[in-house]
Order: C-alpha cells, then sequence, then structure tokens
C-alpha cells in the first residue's frame, strides 16, 4: 500500500537542487524580471558538454518550463513528484538535442536575423511566454495582451529573444530535411488501395491447447522459434543495465523527529484545521499541491495488513494516525466511504494523505555515500555484481531499453538511463541518489540496432516456445479441418464438425484489419492475395491456427481519388514520414555524439543533499 500512496499516479518526489533552481530561475522569475529594466543577469552554468561544447542552465530551464507548460496544458494540472522528474529528464534530454541540432545548423550557415527574431517574436512566442499567465483570458492566450505588453518600451525583452536566436537556425535546418522528403505517385497511389481496397472473408480460428501441462522448453524449442520470429523482434539500438541498489537506513532520531512532525499534524487536522491546507503546506508526496487526495478508490485490503483493519472501521472524514515504511510517514484521512449495491458488504475508500520524508543527517547520509561510493570504486577494477557481493549488496539488471525509452526499473533516476547511452561496456556510473536510495550502474550488455539476439530475448523466447508447444497440441484439430476441405467439404462444414470457431469479415481494408485478425497480418494479408473463393490455410500463427477463404473483393473506386483526398493522404504520410525520419536522426545524433551529464556535480563526489 506504501507504493500506492508514496506514487499516486507513478510519482517520486522531485529532487531539491532542481526545486532551488526552479525557484531562482523559473519562468516566473524570468518573466518577472524581463519586465524589470534592472534584469541583467542569466544562468550559465553548464548541463550537459555535448562535443566539448556546454548546454546551459538557460538552455536546459527553457527546455523545461516548455515540457511543464505543455503537461499542464494536456492535463490541467500541475505535475507532481514522478511526472517533474520525468518532465526533467525529457528537458535535458531536449536541451542536448536541440544543442546538436544548432551545431549542425551553425556548421551549414545558417543564421538568426534581428527581423527573424523580432517577426517570430511577435507571430510565434516561445511556450513560455504564450503560457503565461498575464497574457491568458479564459484560460487561452490573448494575442491582444501580448502585442499591447510587445509594445511596451519599459519591458526587456532581451532573454525572450535569446530563445529564439538559439532555436531559430535549429528550426531552419529541421524545415529544409522536411522539405527533403518527397512522396511518389505511385507510392501514394498505393497508399490509396491499402486504405479503401477491400476483401469479405470467411475465417476459421483453432486456439491452442490452454488446459494442461506441456513438456519441459528445450534449447531446440527456443531455437526454432527464435529463427522461425526473429524478423519480428528487431529494435533500435539498445541497452542494458546492472543496478545496485542501497536502501536509506535511518537512525532512530530521524525516524522520531518524521514522526512527531506526522503525528502533530494528525492532531491538527483531527482539533479542525484544514487536511487539504495542511498536505499543500506540509506534505511531500503526491497530489499535495491539491489537498492530498488520491485520485481513485481503494479497498481496505489494498492498505496492507497494518492499515487495513484501520480503514476499514474507519468513517467518513476521520483521520489515522500516521504509519512509516521505508521512512515515510503517511497520515491518511477517509474523504468517502460508499458502498456498492453488487458489493455490500465491500466498502471503497476515497482518501487523501500527508507525507513526511524523514531526513537523514549530514553524517549519516555521507556515510551510507561513502559505502556505496567504495563499492563503485572497487567495481571499476572487479565489476559491479562482483564489488556489490562483496559489500554485502546485491545487483538486479534492467530489461533492454533503448534511448526514447527508459527502463521502468529506473523511473526513479532518470539520469542514469540518460549516462548509459554513451557509455561503453562495463563502464560504472557515478553515485545516484533519490528519496529512498543510494544508487550505481553499470552497462551490462549493448546492442545495435536490428533483430535481438537469443541470448537478449531469451525470457519472450522461453514464453513463445510453450505457447508453441500449445498450438502444436491443437494441431490434430486443424488438421482435421483441412482433410475434410480436401475431401470438398465447405469451409463452414469442416469446421463445424471439428468443433473450431467459425467468423464472418463483412470488409477490411490492408490498413483496417478485422480486430480478430489485427494479431495475425499474415493471415489478412492471405486474404487479399487469394482467389475468390479459394481457402488458404492452415496457418499456424501465435494465435493457433487459421483458415481463411476470400468471399468478396472490392476495389476502391478511383473517381474518389480526387485532388482533394490527394492532398489529405500527400500530408498524412508525408507528417508521419516526416516523424519516422526525426525520431530515427535524433536518435543517431544523440548516440553519434559526445556527452557528458553534468548535473548533480557541484560537489563532483557527493550529490546535492535532498
Amino acid at each position: 500500500m506504501l507504493k500506492l500512496l508514496r506514487m499516486g499516479n507513478k510519482r517520486i518526489k522531485v529532487v531539491w537542487w532542481i526545486i532551488i533552481v526552479l525557484t531562482v530561475f523559473t519562468f516566473v522569475g524570468l518573466f518577472v524580471t524581463a519586465f524589470d529594466p534592472r534584469y541583467a543577469q542569466k544562468a550559465t552554468n553548464a548541463v550537459a558538454s555535448v562535443n566539448g561544447e556546454s548546454v546551459t542552465q538557460t538552455e536546459y530551464l527553457s527546455a523545461y518550463n516548455d515540457q511543464v507548460l505543455q503537461f499542464t496544458r494536456t492535463t490541467g494540472s500541475e505535475p507532481a513528484d514522478q511526472e517533474r522528474r520525468m518532465l526533467e529528464a525529457q528537458a535535458w534530454r531536449a536541451a542536448v538535442v536541440q544543442h546538436l541540432v544548432a551545431s549542425i545548423a551553425a556548421k551549414s550557415g545558417l543564421k538568426a536575423y534581428d527581423p527573424e527574431i523580432l517577426h517570430m517574436l511577435r507571430t510565434s512566442p516561445p511556450a513560455s511566454l504564450a503560457g503565461a499567465p498575464e497574457f491568458q483570458t479564459d484560460g487561452k492566450f490573448d494575442q491582444q495582451k501580448y502585442m499591447s505588453a510587445i509594445g511596451d518600451p519599459r519591458i526587456n525583452w532581451a532573454p525572450f529573444e535569446e530563445v529564439i536566436r538559439r532555436q531559430l537556425p535549429g528550426r531552419k535546418l529541421e524545415e529544409r530535411l522536411a522539405a527533403s522528403l518527397k512522396l511518389s505517385q505511385h507510392e501514394l497511389f498505393a497508399t490509396f488501395h491499402d486504405r479503401y481496397d477491400m476483401v469479405a472473408a470467411t475465417a476459421v480460428h483453432v486456439p491452442p491447447i490452454t488446459s494442461g501441462t506441456v513438456p519441459p522448453v528445450t534449447d531446440a524449442d527456443i531455437d526454432s522459434v527464435f529463427q522461425r520470429y526473429r524478423n519480428r523482434m528487431s529494435g533500435a539500438a539498445r541497452v542494458q543495465l546492472e543496478v545496485l541498489r542501497s536502501p536509506k537506513t535511518y537512525s532512530d532520531e530521524d525516524l522520531r523527529a518524521a514522526r512527531t512532525q506526522a503525528q502533530s499534524l494528525a492532531e491538527r487536522a483531527r482539533n479542525g484545521e484544514n487536511f487539504a491546507d495542511l498536505a499543500r503546506d506540509y506534505s511531500e508526496g503526491p497530489g499535495a499541491r491539491q489537498g492530498g487526495e488520491i485520485n481513485r478508490m481503494f479497498q481496505a485490503a489494498e492498505f496492507g495488513p497494518v492499515l487495513a483493519p484501520k480503514i476499514a472501521v474507519a468513517n467518513k472524514g476521520d483521520v489515522i494516525d500516521p504509519f512509516e515504511e521505508a521512512g515515510h510517514f503517511i497520515v491518511v484521512k477517509v474523504l468517502d466511504r460508499v458502498t456498492s449495491p453488487a458489493t455490500p458488504t465491500v466498502p471503497q475508500f476515497k482518501v487523501a494523505q500527508i507525507q513526511i520524508q524523514t531526513r537523514m543527517s549530514d553524517e549519516a547520509r555521507r556515510a551510507q555515500f561513502d559505502k556505496v561510493d567504495k563499492v563503485r570504486g572497487r567495481a571499476k577494477t572487479i565489476g559491479l555484481g562482483k564489488a556489490a557481493t562483496e559489500g554485502g549488496l546485491a545487483t538486479t539488471k534492467t530489461n533492454y531499453f533503448d534511448y526514447s525509452s527508459g527502463p521502468p526499473e529506473l523511473q526513479d533516476v532518470p539520469e542514469a538511463a540518460d549516462w548509459a547511452v554513451n557509455s561503453k561496456l562495463g563502464a560504472i556510473s557515478r553515485v545516484y541518489e533519490n528519496n529512498d536510495a543510494f544508487l550505481v550502474v553499470s552497462v551490462a550488455d549493448k546492442r545495435d540496432a536490428g533483430p535481438g539476439t537469443k541470448t537478449e530475448l531469451m525470457d519472450g523466447l522461453r514464453q513463445l516456445a510453450e505457447l508453441r508447444k500449445r498450438v502444436l497440441m491443437s494441431k490434430s484439430t486443424a488438421d482435421k479441418v483441412a482433410a475434410m476441405l480436401a475431401q470438398g467439404q465447405s469451409l463452414e462444414n469442416a469446421a463445424a464438425a471439428a468443433g473450431a470457431t467459425v467468423f464472418k469479415v463483412d470488409s477490411m481494408s490492408r490498413v483496417r484489419t478485422d480486430p480478430r485478425l489485427g494479431a495475425v497480418p499474415e493471415v489478412a494479408g492471405a486474404a487479399f492475395g487469394a482467389a475468390i473463393g479459394k481457402t488458404i490455410g492452415p496457418v499456424e500463427t501465435p494465435a493457433g491456427w487459421f483458415f481463411i477463404r476470400t468471399d468478396g473483393r472490392m476495389p476502391a473506386d478511383t473517381s474518389a481519388f480526387a485532388p482533394q483526398m490527394r492532398g489529405q493522404l500527400t500530408t498524412e504520410i508525408l507528417q508521419r514520414r516526416q516523424q519516422d525520419f526525426f525520431t530515427n536522426w535524433l536518435a543517431e545524433l544523440r548516440q553519434k555524439a559526445k556527452v557528458e551529464d553534468l548535473r548533480g556535480t557541484t560537489d563532483a563526489r557527493l550529490p546535492t543533499a535532498f
């Protein structure tokens, strides 16, 4: 239950250093100082080095503010905890990529000129300006308010002009690259037919045998499915990390201070103070800005063995005494207790929470850090796993992940995944810190883009091999259908006699297949290639055996391929192509670049305190 309460919507508390930075340099601060003629300072500390060039705090914070504004517009609420940490990671990645693109643009001779900057500032203001409260009316950007401010000579627009000056050459480069992507008439016509050519079909499905046990999976079984499906198992360049996670331990005095504060807040709430206000002022958990409310209903059993009995007998408005786990003290208030007619004996609870994080003393924190750092130093000689074992610790391994999708195991330290992208096999990271633990990661494996190897796919291959055994167990039913078809019986009669499932597909295109065939594209494709009335099968798939008969073919009406439709299809195809191109191009740039993460290096040995 602690995980549910602490994470809310999978949220983790944001690091203190970014809070301090944002206190000074957030958009609000920039916006206020931009309207102050005395404003003459900007952040210059580097957060990354890209091919020897610095990515400044200004670039990073500009990207972060854009991420926050986009998140707020999309969700209608301020990001909290895990969202903020992920936004920080995304902003750092965006700043690095923008720097890479800007560098290429500069080498290509692309520049930003003053008239262009002025035009952009007037017509396409940076997201930080467009989302500023001063320029909002009924939650929307008010162009009139903005233009009025643009004409005010007392306002210093230099910081925002600088943002545009940095970004404009990169935009020009991207526009040139996008314009270079072309679409032939043949491709356009083929897409039209893929979308609007239709077939009607009858299909028979013989599912795998799901009951009973199957013989043990052998190496030969694994190799068989690997060879059979390897072309479907391709991916981008990817990496696997070995992770040492050393949970923080707290002294009795540390715990006593946090427990006392949590108990005091519980008493204040019981004595009439507004729980939501207390949560906003003191809580360090998810939903603090919303008064600690967790946006879901719980059953008492979900609260775990310690808290569940107390919740089960609680009434609406009750405040539960704080409970502790892993250094967090949580005060829960029951906002509502409801029962459903379907389950009158199992009430559901709406709750709010206040979380108090135990603070370690500086001495204890340094001692734990030093212990992990010692293991890290030893790992450089013998490897992280062996070094951890010597230190009485253990490691785990992440799943393989690519640059665009960090591993779930490190969602609370996304900077570790960023570090891994450009690190060599066997490299050992610095010590990372979050609310709950100190972490060190090592690059356990790296793979180039393309089909996965048998080793990295082993877990999935083993499951697939077992599934294929179950598919093969139902082959006798598929063979029975095939035999009756060979004797001249109809597909419907053969399926009925064998006890297989028959279903009709009234119409489907190559792009929009029938949902029942969505996971077996080879079967849907066979319907388009077969002659009318001909049955194809049995086709073996991971979902079982299929037979399919093409009952009718409805070619697309080419007279409908008018200029308007041509334009719509062209736009859709080019947008998709541009998105794919830029995604792959940026990932390639990022992989080839020499990137050094400088976040948290104010003290190169000891991370900034939380």
